[in-house]
């Protein structure tokens, strides 16, 4: 896509929505592995999307020292899979409604986009919803430090954008970073928002490791 056609389906609410569920009906999943061994824990995260004067918005949690993985780190709300979970979209609802206090029937499912195997062996399928704004969060203390609220067309200007070549234990990984407002998204969420960007934009943002 153009910058213009991107530009102008985010300028219209409505539009954004019906493109984003019409790519991500189309897309075939596929599952990003460092190591076809490893099955990975099912996990499950959600992509909160809302507007705010028209204009869309992410929205990602920094999360605090106390957690077990990825301490600090900006993230997407979601979790592992529990086994009263029927399934996937159920665990990132859950994990969303635990960590900051939407309710599941307050989210509408737009689609989902990759699988991705993390270095720490869980197997995350991302999912992506719309929201209503204002919403009177509940932010799990214990998990959550505080939210971003992330403009996507911040997100997707190459400016807030870079990669870097990493290797660890073996496995070559692109990493994938997005600034704002002094905060680095990078990481697993980094990932994930390159791909989503590649599914729905056309945008040549995808990982590789190998």
């Amino acid at each position: 896509m153009t910058e213009k056609e991107i530009l102008d389906i985010c300028s219209q609410p409505e539009r954004l929505i019906e493109h984003i569920k019409q790519r991500l009906a189309k897309h075939q999943p596929k599952t990003f592995r460092f190591d076809e061994k490893v099955k990975g824990v099912p996990a499950a995260v959600l992509f909160p999307l809302f507007f705010k004067d028209q204009q869309p918005y992410l929205l990602f949690t920094k999360r605090t020292d106390k957690v077990e993985h990825h301490k600090n780190q900006i993230s997407l709300p979601g979790g592992r899979q529990d086994p009263q979970d029927r399934d996937l979209l159920q665990t990132a609802l859950r994990e969303t409604q635990e960590e900051i206090g939407v309710d599941p029937s307050h989210i509408e499912i737009l689609g989902q986009t990759d699988h991705f195997l993390t270095n720490t062996h869980y197997l995350v399928t991302p999912f992506v919803g719309v929201m209503p704004y204002p919403y009177d969060f509940k932010i799990s203390d214990d998990e959550i430090d505080y939210l971003i609220e992330a403009p996507l067309l911040h997100l997707l200007d190459e400016r807030h954008f870079k990669t870097r070549l990493v290797i660890k234990d073996g496995v070559r990984w692109q990493l994938h970073y997005y600034h704002f407002n002094g905060e680095e998204i990078w990481g697993v969420t980094g990932f994930l928002l390159s791909n989503f960007f590649s599914i729905v934009f056309d945008l040549p943002r995808n990982v590789c490791c190998k």
